[in-house]
Parts: structure tokens; C-alpha cells; sequence
């Protein structure tokens, strides 16, 4: 053998067996292989913005800046139309938006995403479509149609020549570093056509429709690969016709189409909303007190507008007339609400991401409707589940009383109070307007991202690690002697984390299982009837600490600054009571087993 050879092969072997013997990888659980999150989280973030009619450079800075002032996040804005010097040239209109590369950039510097509004259309006044025309890059050999922002063709998906030279200029923007897309639905116009032809032949107004959403959603993501696009799942018209617009693949927020801002409104949009999760679309919400009219909401309609967007997959808030909720009242209440369910609809993420991606794989919608499916425009329930685990029953009138009906197979806990109801029975219940009637399945686990003071699930000292919330079983089943649950936890292109929990209440143990992971855990384990703990004990049964809480000033954050540990606080300390537990480094997996609830 070459000496070299040789010696090149003894250091490999004495590299290999040192990395090995020095750095063994021995889990106490090991990391879980479940698939990672099809999308990135803020695709449920708080998105924001201007009609076209208002829209700016200037405008939109503000309207950020603004939201941020009033200490309610902002996770992306939409850029409406009207941005280009020609629809659709992707070409900033420098008199509104003097340096367009500026203000992304400072969007971004303030982690707030950036879409611009487009369609496929092509309008016969914008700079670039004779030359779309002269190469024969659109349907039906040109053929114009009239839609709302004027006429123009449709760009030919099936031409490769045609969609080279589309994707040169979508790229002058997409290269700006913009986040993606809101894409309008002007295309059922090419029905108009009666047959529609195509470089590639016939084609249909779905197959259109598919190449258009497909497209935007797809390119862009070649070149960023975090890119969304906000796109119709279903639309109606008239409340007779309910037309699916976007293929599945691309909707994770989507919305569903305009309303008027009234109560009605509303109610058309839940509708669209069922109708979308009926035909299996993954995550959709609507336009917070509707898109229509430039007239003021009333501030009722558009905080109970605001918290059904809360509790969707999207929460979006724009349109004609008055959007900003602190332009609705001298005492700041109304703001002071809106930033409330902003923060539950931030704590959401980890939920909603995990939903989604599970609801896209099993073919399913992050929500489902409690009613059947029906074509009448009063279905038997406006009550749906977000997930499997939290139940909403929207205010669609102007009222504080409603009517819930909780579904039956287990009992539900109230998002505010932790107040149980029986499954299978219906109450009347007051909720204010600063409340909404929103229900944890008792034995579900729901994990959140705490990060404000003002949750029910915690408080700033959260903010370092994902809580995790045992809504314990409750009691009215008695026959049931053994529980258990399991939420795998997914992140967009990181590993996924299971978490999972045994109770058996004849011996009172309940234990608690996480998989591999680098982030930290909290986890909150509250029931109307739950005892302090004995002990908790690590696997190998050494006790984590318990730090009292009787002791002065202990909080949350005593419990962050030891790390591991626990703390148990009885009912008189309101929101907190219940048992809260660090479990400390979980890099390897963690179980712990909690003895005496």
C-alpha cells in the first residue's frame, strides 16, 4: 500500500473514533422523524393594509409605524394595486412610490413581510403589452376583456417563450426581495372567451386558474423560498354560486374574497369561509370589517370582525374606509382590544403551523364547520373547530349573548375563564365586547408562543421558550381511567418535535414525553379541580426543584431564572393558578412523570 495512502487512512480512522467516543449521541428520547412545515409561520402572522385609493410610499410606511407605535404587531403588508406604471408591468410608479427598494428594505428592518397585488392581466395601456402582443404571448391570439382596473389580455402559461418573458419581469421586483404575492381573481374573465385557446390548445378556466396561482406561488419560491401568495380558496356570488378559485397546493393564506362592513358582511364571509373548508382548502381568513365602502364601521362590528381573525389561519386587516383600530375611539378600548387578540392570534403560530400542515396532508382544512354542508346562506351552526382542539362560536350579530353548543365526546374549557362546559349540551353565555366565545377541548395539548404580559397563558417571561398547555381531563367521564394525547410540534425546514402525555387518574400519575429538540419547553397543566403535585421526577427519578409560591414575589419569571423546576399556584392567583414546569435542557429528549394530580 501507499505510505501515504496509508497514513491518510490511519488519520481518518483516528478522526472517526474520536468524534465518536467524545460527542455519543445517547437520547433519553430520540428526535422525532416527522415531516417539517410545508409553509413558514407568517403565513399567520398579522398582515396589514391600504386600498389602492389611500396607498403610498409614504401611507404604507405610516400605517406600519403606526400599528408598531400602538404596540400591535405587524407581520406583513400588502402593497395594493395601482403600484405599477401599468397593469401588470411589475414597474414601480415612482410618483407613489419614489424608492421602492428603500421602503422593502425598511419593512424589512422592522421583520414585517412585503406582497405586491397582481393578476395575469396584461391592460392594453401598460408599457409592456405590445410587445406580449405582437410575440403572441396571450390567450386567444390577444383577445381583450374589460375587468375593474380597465382592459387588457391574459399571459399565456403554456407559451414557454411568453412565460420566459413574464418571469424576466416579475423578476425586477421578486429581486427587490419582496415576500410574494396577493393575486386577485380576474380569472374567471376568461370565460368571457367561450372557448379558450392556448399556445399549448384548449385549455379550461381551472386549468388557467391553476397556472396562474401556481405560477406566482411557485417561481417566486425558486428565488425565495419563504414566499407566499394570498390568493381566493372560494368566493360567492349572490350567495348562490360558490366558486373555488386557487388550486389546494397554494393556499395557506389565502382570503376570501370582499364583504360589506356589516354584520351581513360577516356572515358572507364565514360562509365563504365553510364553503372553502368544505372543498379541503389548508388556511384562509378574510378582511377584518370587510373590504367594501368607504363608510366607518361601526367599532362593534370591527372588534367582532377582528377576533374571528384571531381564531382563523389568516388574520388580515385592510380595505376601503377606516381599518385602524385606534381611529375608532378617544379612550383607546377599541385599540386596546384589537392589540389583545392580535397577541392570541401571535400565540397561535406553533398551533396553526402544525394544523395546517397536518390539515394539507390528510386532505383536509384548518377549520371545520360544525354544520353540514349546505348551500343555504343560514347554515345550522356558525360554529366551527380551528383544529382539532379549540372550538369558536363567531358573534354575527350585535349582541353580547349567544348561544353555544359544545360538541359532544368531551368536555370544554373556556379560552378566558377555564371554565368547563359538558360536552354534548348547549348554554346561553354574555360574552363583552373585550371577550369572545372560544372553547380548549379538555385533554387537548395546545402549544403557544407567549411572549405578553397581557395572555391568559402566561406573561413575558414566557417569551424564551414554547408553552405548552395541558388542558387536564376533567371528571364527568368517569369510567375513563387511562388518557393520553400526542402533538407533533412542526417548524418550516426544522426538525419537529412529539409531545405527548399517559394520565392514569386511578393512581395519579401523569407523565409527560417529549422528543428531541433544542427549544424550550413550559408547560402548564390546569384543570378546575387540580391537585399540587407530590413530586415530578426526571427518567431517572430525580426530582426537579419546587419553587414555593408562597414565597414573596415569585412568578413566572423566578421560575425562568432557575431554569428547571416547578410551581404550583392555587386559585387565588388568578390567571396563574395551576402547575408550571421548566423542564430545562430537552436537547436529548425529556421525560418527566408528575405524581399525586
Amino acid at each position: 500500500m501507499n505510505l501515504k495512502l496509508f497514513a491518510s487512512l490511519l488519520l481518518l480512522f483516528f478522526i472517526v473514533a474520536n468524534s465518536e467516543n467524545t460527542n455519543p449521541q445517547v437520547y433519553i428520547v430520540p428526535p422525532s422523524n416527522a415531516l417539517a412545515a410545508l409553509y413558514p409561520e407568517w403565513a399567520h402572522y398579522h398582515w396589514v393594509w391600504l386600498s389602492s385609493s389611500q396607498a403610498n410610499q409614504q401611507a404604507e410606511i405610516q400605517l406600519v409605524e403606526d400599528y408598531l407605535s400602538h404596540n400591535i404587531s405587524v407581520g406583513c403588508v400588502n402593497i395594493d394595486s395601482a403600484w405599477s406604471t401599468g397593469f401588470n408591468d411589475f414597474i414601480f410608479n415612482t410618483a407613489k412610490y419614489p424608492d421602492p427598494q428603500g421602503m422593502i428594505d425598511h419593512f424589512h428592518s422592522l421583520n414585517v413581510r412585503v406582497i405586491l397585488w397582481v393578476t395575469s392581466m396584461i391592460n392594453i395601456d401598460s408599457p409592456n403589452y405590445q410587445y406580449g402582443k405582437e410575440h403572441n404571448y396571450y390567450l386567444n391570439k390577444g383577445k381583450t376583456v374589460n375587468w375593474w382596473h380597465g382592459t387588457g389580455s391574459f399571459i399565456d402559461y403554456t407559451n414557454p417563450e411568453g412565460l420566459a418573458w413574464w418571469h424576466q419581469q416579475m423578476d425586477y421586483v421578486i429581486d427587490m426581495g419582496i415576500d410574494g404575492w396577493k393575486c386577485d381573481g380576474t380569472d374567471p374573465y376568461v370565460m368571457e372567451f367561450g372557448i379558450i385557446e392556448a399556445y399549448s390548445g384548449r385549455i379550461t378556466v381551472f386549468d388557467y386558474a391553476d397556472s396562474y396561482y401556481r405560477d406566482f406561488y411557485y417561481y417566486t419560491r425558486t428565488k425565495n423560498p419563504e414566499a407566499l401568495i394570498m390568493s381566493r380558496p372560494v368566493d360567492s356570488f349572490a350567495d348562490i354560486l360558490y366558486w373555488p378559485f386557487s388550486p389546494r397546493d397554494v393556499v395557506f393564506s389565502g382570503w376570501v374574497g370582499d364583504q360589506d362592513p356589516t354584520f351581513s358582511g360577516m356572515r358572507d364571509a364565514l360562509r365563504n369561509m365553510f364553503h372553502s373548508a368544505w372543498r379541503n382548502y389548508t388556511g384562509f381568513g378574510s378582511d377584518i370589517a370587510g373590504y367594501r365602502s368607504g363608510d366607518t364601521r361601526t367599532k362593534e362590528l370591527f372588534i367582532r370582525w377582528a377576533q374571528l381573525g384571531a381564531f382563523s389561519a389568516l388574520m388580515e386587516n385592510g380595505g376601503n374606509g377606516e381599518h385602524r383600530p385606534w381611529k375608532y375611539d378617544t379612550t383607546g378600548e377599541i385599540a386596546s382590544i384589537y392589540r389583545d387578540f392580535v397577541d392570541i392570534h401571535y400565540e397561535l403560530v406553533p398551533y396553526l403551523l402544525t394544523t395546517g400542515t397536518n390539515a394539507y396532508y390528510t386532505n383536509r382544512s384548518i377549520i371545520t364547520p360544525i354544520a353540514d354542508y349546505t348551500l343555504s346562506p343560514v347554515p345550522s351552526s356558525w360554529e366551527y373547530l380551528l383544529g382539532s382542539s379549540i372550538l369558536v362560536a363567531p358573534i354575527v350579530t350585535n349582541s353580547t349573548e349567544i348561544r353555544v353548543t359544545f360538541p359532544a365526546g368531551s368536555n370544554w374549557v373556556d379560552w378566558f375563564s377555564n371554565k368547563v362546559y359538558k360536552g354534548d349540551s348547549w348554554q346561553l353565555l354574555n360574552y363583552p365586547l373585550s371577550l369572545y366565545p372560544v372553547f380548549k377541548r379538555s385533554g387537548s395539548i395546545i402549544p403557544l408562543k407567549v411572549s405578553k404580559n397581557n395572555s391568559v397563558h402566561g406573561d413575558a417571561s414566557s417569551s424564551d421558550a414554547t408553552t405548552i398547555w395541558f388542558t387536564m381531563p376533567t371528571t364527568d367521564f368517569s369510567e375513563t381511567i387511562n388518557f393520553k394525547s400526542t402533538f407533533t410540534l412542526r417548524e418550516f425546514n426544522s426538525l419537529s418535535q412529539k409531545i405527548s402525555y399517559e394520565y392514569n387518574k386511578q393512581s395519579r400519575l401523569f407523565k409527560i414525553t417529549a422528543t428531541a429538540h433544542s427549544r424550550k419547553l413550559l408547560y402548564v397543566l390546569k384543570n378546575e379541580i387540580l391537585d399540587k403535585p407530590i413530586e415530578i421526577v426526571d427518567h431517572e427519578g430525580n426530582r426537579l426543584p419546587e419553587i414555593e409560591s408562597e414565597s414573596n414575589n415569585v412568578s413566572l419569571s423566578t421560575l425562568r431564572s432557575a431554569g428547571k423546576g416547578w410551581i404550583w399556584f392555587p386559585e387565588t392567583a388568578g390567571k396563574f393558578a395551576g402547575l408550571w414546569i421548566r423542564i430545562g435542557d430537552s436537547s436529548l429528549g425529556s421525560i418527566i412523570s408528575i405524581n399525586g394530580i
